[in-house]
């Protein structure tokens, strides 16, 4: 019978090794080993995505008390985003252990941004399945807390501002922001904004204009994030 060791990442021992192999394994390497009972990552990656929009969201709720919905959607997307998740799950070391299949390996999946981002989820949620949303938590803001905290100290920036940056710095043409509908008593006006960009379309809604197409902008930017 095969021993089981308490493996340790990032502060947190692991007790069921056969868990934490789960969450390092892609879907390549089962393909190439059809006889293992392993499961690949995308399960406990799926757990892992709510967990660390959960944490994110509620310690940017704590230290933004005059931040709108739009601007805290913002924030969460940038600091949600593949590319940041991808550079915590290199710093951990994750995609040096993930198990990968030879193909997957010969093609340089080992250096993608998305497994390194994978990852990172996946072992968020192996450790929630393990010991609760307390212990996951704690590693979500171990591991994360230094790019929240520098939120606080950077100017904030409206989630219009941030979906211009992205369009740009990926050389794409700006947002458009299109009024699709107004309704509601004048002094209760209700309008409906959709935004595109990049091939990619939101809608937001609000009392203003101005509000509506924060909050498009704050959604889309969730959606090109990821």
């Amino acid at each position: 019978m095969k021993e089981r060791t308490e493996i340790e990442i990032a502060g947190y021992r692991f007790k069921d090794e056969a868990l934490l192999e789960n969450a390092l394994t892609h879907s390549s390497y089962l393909h190439e080993h059809v006889d293992e009972a392993a499961r690949d990552f995308e399960r406990l990656e799926f757990l892992g995505d709510a967990v660390v929009d959960l944490v994110v969201g509620e310690e940017l709720f704590r230290r933004f008390p005059d931040a709108t919905e739009g601007e805290l959607t913002a924030l969460r997307a940038t600091l949600v985003s593949s590319a940041a998740l991808a550079e915590v799950g290199r710093r951990l070391g994750l995609p040096e252990r993930a198990r990968l299949g030879r193909g997957e390996e010969d093609t340089g999946g080992r250096a993608r941004v998305g497994l390194a981002a994978s990852l990172y989820e996946s072992v968020v949620g192996a450790i929630y399945m393990e010991s609760g949303l307390d212990e996951a938590s704690a590693l979500v803001r171990r591991t994360m807390g230094d790019a929240i905290a520098a939120t606080v100290t950077a100017p904030r920036k409206s989630p219009k501002t941030l979906l211009q940056e992205w369009a740009q710095a990926g050389h794409h043409p700006l947002p458009i922001y299109r009024t699709l509908d107004v309704s509601g008593p004048e002094h209760r006006r209700d309008f409906v904004v959709q935004v595109e960009v990049a091939g990619n379309v939101a809608q937001g809604s609000g009392p203003s204009k101005r509000v509506a197409e924060e909050a498009a902008a704050a959604k889309l930017m969730e959606v090109v994030t990821q």
